[in-house]
């Protein structure tokens, strides 16, 4: 699953690196860096604007702030969301709160990293329960973009329209194996333009597309257990722990970032 993420970059990196046209988000929408980001949180993302669109050209990219809980324009109230942060890939098709917006709602949400979190060994004396955060991030040291949908749902007629987005997730690649067995799916930058696409992609595009990336791809690193509370804030949750002498993520080590 991707529960937290980090997105600490400046818009204007946003836009260059997503070759965004135009950004539509409210100032009181615009986030500072946030190194903890969870769902229920205001989040970015990137879509392309349908060519009928008011003023719009075939293809725009057009960057917008969404609340991160994927809510259908038919659900009664926005607590559907808490439950639809991330979407499986292999039931997009198949879910009815998942299936419209993959055929015309798709969007990639920028990140400079993610979380996830392994459970400890077993034989060791870690207490009990208690997990490891990891952080991945981009080898090439550039942003992820996270696949996504998004819908917009208002309560009533009279009420303002509420943008809302899921990450979705795939089987994990052998990097993150041992220490999930999901993560979220990573597009590389040449896919950008197929996944914004308007209109409906083939299985066989689905099947690339939402497949997991290379392992060489990402970097993994294991952080302090501070980012575990999502009250959490600060540039200090990313930072590794000191390096391990092993190579194999089954037993905690840390990899310096990019």
């Amino acid at each position: 699953m991707c529960g937290r993420f980090v997105a600490s970059r400046p818009v204007e990196e946003i836009v260059e690196q997503f070759a965004v046209d135009e950004v539509r988000v409210p100032p009181e929408l615009l986030p500072g860096p946030r190194f903890n980001v969870a769902p229920q949180d205001q989040v970015l993302g990137v879509r392309a604007v349908a060519p009928e669109g008011a003023g719009a050209a075939p293809g725009e990219r057009r960057l917008g702030a969404y609340r991160w809980g994927l809510v259908p324009s038919w659900a009664k109230d926005l607590k559907v969301g808490s439950r639809a942060f991330n979407a499986r890939a292999e039931s997009l098709a198949e879910r009815p709160m998942f299936r419209a917006a993959l055929e015309r709602r798709r969007l990639i949400v920028p990140a400079d990293a993610f979380y996830e979190w392994q459970p400890s060994p077993a034989g060791t004396s870690r207490r009990s329960g208690r997990k490891q955060p990891w952080c991945f991030t981009a080898a090439d040291g550039r942003m992820l973009g996270l696949a996504g949908l998004y819908e917009v749902w208002r309560e009533s007629p009279e009420s303002e329209w509420v943008p809302t987005c899921t990450i979705i997730t795939t089987g994990a690649n052998a990097l993150m194996a041992p220490v999930h067995d999901r993560m979220p799916v990573v597009l590389a930058p040449e896919e950008y333009g197929a996944w914004l696409a308007p209109g409906e992609l083939s299985g066989d595009e689905l099947a690339h597309l939402l497949s997991p990336p290379p392992e060489d791809f990402l970097v993994a690193y294991r952080v302090g257990s501070e980012v575990s509370s999502s009250r959490a804030e600060g540039p200090q949750l990313v930072e590794p722990l000191e390096e391990s002498s092993s190579e194999d993520p089954s037993s905690f080590p840390a990899r310096t970032r990019p």
